[in-house]
């Protein structure tokens, strides 16, 4: 079982070079350190990827439909409404609302092949109604973790100039506690349906999330990217297209949250949605009310101004945890938005 998240103590706010006292919350030039990009190259069974031509043999390899099908939803971090130190800690950078990448359709010259048009599963539903569909954008992740045990959460592919940038929760690239053990078999599924789409799997090449994370795992920097390689020379997003990004928006804003649940009563092989209005959590975080998605939509985002026409929005948050059933995230301000700028210019 994991530990409770989030709960940063007045010592580790001293080393971390603030104190636990009342900071007003106004966008400043820079991150507190906790904010500061960790990062890890991809690699497959604990070895750095070299070239794009090995990272997509191993991937394939590795990640046979067998294993992909035993592949277990990852146990997300345990959280709750009210989390100590989070206003000193994170004091929040809020700008202007702004996008940091607007959505885009496929873009490349291979066949964006979608296969059967299948509805993204109303989780409130059950088998009633279906009225969102999936997003091209949207998939899988799987990796395995120091144990040697695979999983999979949710992502998303992002659009950026060098069309590569994956968005996921921190703790679906690494366990928060402060090792070097960052996940390895680390591949993106995009438009999986009962199995990977006519695209593949994607490699990771670069991991990026925030030292709040990745030493102290805690949750209100529970968010992370990943630049994945080319596939048969392609790069990511000009074959899936990709979605956008905000920062700074109201917290009480309309998304459409999907992701791929694995616990029962569902079990991994669909994009699912939740839809509603998101609230604010804390100072920092925002929450999805009465949303019955569960672990394995980690890493899944909160799409803001979702086009359902074309199956892509804004990545406004991402899935972190879930207490008294809603499902909370991050929010996504000038903190994330460097973050961002950050992994954007990997390769």
């Amino acid at each position: 079982m994991r530990r409770r998240h989030g709960i940063i103590s007045a010592v580790t706010a001293m080393f971390c070079g603030f104190a636990l006292v009342g900071t007003p919350a106004q966008a400043s030039a820079t991150t507190t350190p906790n904010g500061a990009p960790a990062g890890a190259e991809g690699t497959f069974h604990g070895r750095p990827i070299r070239d794009a031509a090995s990272a997509q043999a191993l991937a394939d390899a590795y990640w046979t439909p067998e294993r992909m099908r035993s592949a277990t939803p990852l146990e997300p971090p345990v959280g709750e409404e009210e989390l100590a130190g989070e206003a000193a800690d994170r004091p929040g950078r809020v700008g202007e609302p702004r996008s940091g990448a607007e959505p885009i359709a496929p873009r490349g010259t291979s066949p964006a092949v979608l296969g059967p048009s299948v509805p993204a599963r109303n989780a409130s539903a059950g088998a009633g109604p279906q009225s969102v569909n999936p997003s091209p954008g949207v998939g899988r992740v799987f990796f395995t973790d120091v144990n040697g045990d695979d999983h999979f959460c949710s992502a998303s592919a992002v659009n950026t100039a060098k069309a590569n940038l994956v968005s996921t929760a921190g703790h679906c690239l690494h366990p928060g506690d402060g090792s070097d053990n960052w996940y390895t078999n680390w591949v993106f599924a995009p438009n999986y349906a009962d199995g990977p789409s006519s695209w593949g799997l994607w490699s990771a090449r670069s991991k990026t999330s925030t030292k709040g994370w990745v030493n102290h795992d805690i949750l209100w920097w529970d968010y992370g990217f990943v630049t994945v390689w080319p596939r048969n020379g392609d790069r990511l997003v000009d074959v899936t297209g990709g979605e956008g990004i905000s920062f700074n928006y109201p917290r009480s804003v309309a998304v459409t949250l999907l992701g791929y649940p694995g616990a029962a009563p569902f079990d991994g092989r669909w994009q699912h949605y939740c839809q509603s209005t998101t609230k604010a959590a804390g100072s920092q975080r925002v929450k999805l009310m009465d949303c019955p998605l569960n672990e394995g939509t980690s890493g899944g985002p909160f799409l803001r101004a979702w086009n359902n026409s074309q199956g892509f929005g804004h990545v406004n948050s991402v899935a972190s945890y879930k207490f008294s059933g809603n499902m909370y995230g991050p929010y996504f301000d000038e903190d994330v938005a460097d973050l961002f700028d950050h992994a954007k210019v990997k390769n």
